[in-house]
């Protein structure tokens, strides 16, 4: 904390000199370069003061003094085409420059409405793209001490489709559940599922079993669990799984539509006015 508010103390101190003497004074030096108060004009954004800000100052002023370093050593020990490294910092700066006109251009043009049947129409043919790597579950479950009362007429309740018991078996598992989850309709890939409960102890072969409940004993505790509905894997993704990476993909395809026609409106208006020309 001393050598912050020392930091501190030294950036003001160089601020001030430059006030009083009309010439900047360097808040720090690296071999033959050096870093002046001016330089760390946006350094801290607007609204940040105190510690953060002066945390923000030394880090840049650190980072700094590392790469230029590190830049006088490499300049020194390679032998560097400055030509060759010229023409690719060109490069770099104009396709940054085209980059950023075409997200302008997607930002005011693309259409990012998606319908229900947009997305239902691409599921349906491209069947061949949402195989499932691995299984996926619906599936209740509910995680108790060991030695939670009335366990069975809790299975009991859990199998039950009838409304009030599902309303007691809630109330139950308010008090005595570590936690559960009775009228989750979602399907989860296993992996997921197995960051709630020991799903990895039940056999892949057993998934099939909807219905069943499967207890397992894991660290004293007692896990019960319900399978709804179960799909393997290399069979089909339902709809509600990849809904979201359907809407995905149709932007994506729209934007690279979108920038495939500007890019063709350019050339082509280029060419009819002969402003592109190739010489023999």
């Amino acid at each position: 904390m001393i050598r912050v508010y020392i930091l501190a103390i030294a950036v003001l101190t160089s601020l001030f000199m430059s006030c009083q003497q009309g010439k900047p004074t360097p808040v720090a030096r690296s071999f033959d370069q050096y870093l002046y108060p001016d330089d760390l004009q946006g350094v801290v954004p607007p609204g940040v003061s105190g510690d953060d800000s002066i945390q923000l100052v030394r880090a840049y002023i650190e980072q700094w003094t590392r790469q230029q370093a590190l830049l006088y050593h490499a300049q020194r020990n390679v032998n560097i085409n400055t030509e060759h490294l010229a023409k690719q910092v060109e490069e770099y700066k104009n396709g940054l420059i085209v980059y950023e006109y075409e997200q302008a251009l997607v930002s005011r043009k693309l259409d990012t409405v998606v319908t229900d049947d947009e997305i239902k129409a691409y599921y349906d043919s491209r069947e061949e793209l949402f195989l499932l790597k691995q299984p996926i579950l619906k599936a209740s479950f509910i995680r108790l001490k060991q030695d939670a009362p009335e366990i069975e007429r809790v299975k009991r309740l859990f199998r039950s489709t009838n409304f009030e018991e599902q309303d007691l078996l809630e109330r139950y598992c308010a008090v005595y559940a570590l936690h559960y989850a009775l009228r989750d309709t979602a399907w989860y890939y296993a992996d997921e599922l197995a960051r709630k409960f020991p799903i990895t102890k039940i056999n892949e072969d057993h998934y099939s079993q909807t219905g069943r409940i499967f207890e397992i004993i894991e660290n004293n505790e007692l896990y019960l669990i319900i399978l709804h509905d179960s799909k393997f894997r290399d069979t089909r993704s339902p709809l509600s799984l990849v809904h979201s990476n359907i809407r995905n993909l149709i932007l994506n395809k729209r934007k690279i539509d979108l920038i495939d026609q500007m890019q063709k409106r350019i050339l082509d208006d280029a060419h009819k006015k002969n402003n592109i020309e190739i010489y023999n």
